[in-house]
């Protein structure tokens, strides 16, 4: 469907999800960019985590993940900033990571570095600001949480096919439009898109969960390997018979709600350190 009707249409659908009690969602701006501040309550104003959604670089909003990000700030018992990132094509690469980065690059620098994690091209996004900070010599977050990250937009991961017609979410050949309207010309190749070939060594600790049945699982397979040939310390989880982004119904699914309370049992203990 058209891309802003494809929008409202996700803004609207995350409203079936139930929203978590005891928990305030808040507008504000962070870096200069759009932002939601979803605080559960007994947490503190200062976000300790910042998440980026995800949508093909095209479509998704904070608004659309307000619930899944609820459920995930509550479980993890902090507050967590999800910023609005500009949208392909309207505005393609590099604005989606330069946005994600400069709402990043604010709360670490005003409350200390967060957890920086996302979905899907958000998982994307959050895996290239980390190369990028490292390779600026900038504060690093405290670690990484991939969602079924999508970190090779060449189509190339072997369960592209092995799980065509699986996946409950996603459809292989809607993809490659997508990528072209985020490269805005690029190589999809390119590191900078597709961080799965970029240089991994010296990033923090990471958390990977991918679907057994979804299309990016040989993508999350794969990083998981190659951080762990670099030097990382990584955790792999996939969870069988799972779809593209199933931790989304936490509030409905009981395997979605014990995948975010693990992600909450590897996040704990990080942000007290």
């Amino acid at each position: 469907m058209p891309y802003r009707r494809g929008r409202a249409f996700l803004d609207a659908l995350s409203a079936l999800d139930p929203m978590p009690s005891g928990v305030e969602v808040r507008a504000g701006r962070s870096g200069g960019v759009r932002s939601l501040l979803i605080v559960p309550e007994g947490a503190g104003d200062a976000p300790r985590m910042v998440w980026l959604h995800g949508g093909a670089f095209c479509f998704g909003s904070p608004k659309a993940y307000s619930t899944f990000v609820a459920h995930l700030a509550k479980a993890v018992g902090v507050s967590i900033l999800a910023p609005a990132y500009r949208l392909a094509p309207e505005h393609p690469y590099p604005a989606a990571f330069d946005d994600s980065l400069a709402a990043y690059a604010a709360v670490a620098a005003e409350f200390g570095p967060p957890i920086l994690g996302g979905d899907s091209a958000g998982g994307g996004l959050t895996l290239s600001a980390a190369i990028r900070l490292c390779d600026e010599g900038r504060p690093m977050p405290r670690g990484l949480l991939l969602m079924s990250p999508w970190v090779d937009l060449t189509g190339s991961g072997g369960s592209m096919r092995s799980n065509a017609g699986r996946d409950a979410l996603l459809r292989a050949e809607t993809l490659p439009g997508l990528v072209r309207a985020y490269a805005g010309g690029l190589d999809p190749r390119d590191p900078l898109l597709s961080p799965l070939g970029a240089d991994l060594a010296s990033l923090p600790q990471t958390l990977i969960q991918c679907g057994g049945d979804e299309l990016f699982l040989s993508e999350g397979v794969d990083l998981a390997k190659r951080l762990e040939d670099a030097g990382g310390d990584t955790k792999l989880q996939v969870f069988d018979g799972m779809w593209h982004d199933f931790q989304l119904h936490a509030g409905m699914l009981d395997e979605s709600a014990r995948a975010v309370g693990q992600m909450a049992a590897w996040a704990k203990p990080l942000l007290d350190e």
